[in-house]
């Protein structure tokens, strides 16, 4: 047990202060005892690596959905991954992609994280937001329009794309938990449930500050959705789908520029929105785990791992219905 430099009380494990005379806990180089800046990843003295001090878990199972613009990414439990709809970026070319855990879709591209922590990453480059190939110690990542997100296991963030509006300008953002990516906006759920925001916020998606007791976060087109712990959902600006903050017992959100689909506690779905091309006609769907908002398709993975879509299929993103993520209900991801 570490005991305090100053009183020698023992620490309890964890602690920044000590709990006798309240002096600053500093972390020291387990090789050398040199104090240690913080988030080092090398003793400044001898150079030794240090552990990772690791704020977010690893992905628990593989398994999961993700979608586009005009593309839907399904991530089976085996860690490889189907991609279907437009191509014409590249952003589907994703049948070599093995051993990944969690997988995003931008606009154009589409992302994966290695179970390594490193990251793949295939479609648009107009903006470098593909050029993850030297990020590590990921464990969840989030695409925008034109950029990337990352977030490592110790809580920080990584970013790569256009950075106009400074929404890749992520460097002092800590204790982060997930992360979400629109277009012209970044958000971040900090451990203690408050969130964070960079980049433009047209139209207040960036007004979050007062934002608490969150669980989830989703970023839309120009607008930002957020689940609170009682299951009920919160929204920054008006341009979200109409209704969405009268829902209740929703444990998981995705949003697209034009519509908003959440999922019940119970495996039920609801959504709101534009329903032009019939993407939220949902209210028959059951026993669902996952779900997720294209421009103009929505898609969801059942517990025995089937793939339903509703939604414009122009593009061909909708065409899931031979897709198997797992087998049986007892394999789905925790």
């Amino acid at each position: 047990m570490a005991r305090c430099r100053a009183c020698g009380v023992e620490l309890r494990q964890g602690a920044r202060f000590c709990d006798m005379c309240g002096t600053k806990v500093e972390k020291r180089c387990p090789s050398c005892g040199e104090v240690l800046r913080d988030q080092a990843k090398f003793c400044d003295l001898c150079g030794v690596k240090l552990p990772v001090e690791q704020v977010v878990s690893q992905p628990k199972g593989k398994g999961g959905i993700c979608a586009g613009r005009l593309h839907t990414v399904g991530l089976r439990k085996d860690g490889t991954v189907l991609a279907t709809g437009d191509n014409q970026f590249g952003q589907c070319s994703v049948e070599d992609w093995k051993d990944i855990v969690a997988v995003a879709a931008g606009k154009y591209h589409t992302v994966g994280v290695r179970a390594d922590g490193t990251v793949v990453a295939a479609g648009d480059q107009t903006y470098g937001q593909c050029q993850v190939e030297d990020w590590t110690d990921v464990v969840a990542v989030a695409a925008g329009d034109s950029h990337t997100v990352g977030l490592r296991a110790d809580g920080t963030v990584v970013a790569a794309g256009r950075d106009t509006s400074g929404k890749c300008a992520l460097s002092g953002w800590k204790n982060m938990i997930a992360v979400a990516a629109g277009m012209d906006h970044t958000l971040g759920l900090c451990r203690d449930g408050t969130v964070v925001a960079a980049g433009e916020g047209l139209f207040g998606s960036c007004a979050v500050n007062n934002w608490s007791g969150m669980t989830a976060i989703a970023a839309g087109h120009i607008h930002t959705i957020g689940i609170r712990t009682d299951g009920q959902v919160q929204e920054a600006d008006g341009f979200a789908a109409p209704g969405v903050t009268e829902w209740t017992e929703i444990a998981a959100v995705s949003v697209s520029p034009f519509h908003t689909v959440g999922l019940r506690t119970d495996g039920t779905v609801v959504a709101a929105g534009d329903i032009q091309y019939g993407q939220c006609q949902v209210e028959d769907w059951a026993d669902v785990v996952a779900v997720a908002a294209g421009e103009r398709h929505t898609v969801a993975v059942r517990k025995d791992g089937t793939v339903l879509a509703t939604g414009d299929n122009d593009a061909g993103q909708c065409s899931v219905e031979q897709w198997k993520l797992w087998d049986g209900e007892e394999n789905a991801p925790a």
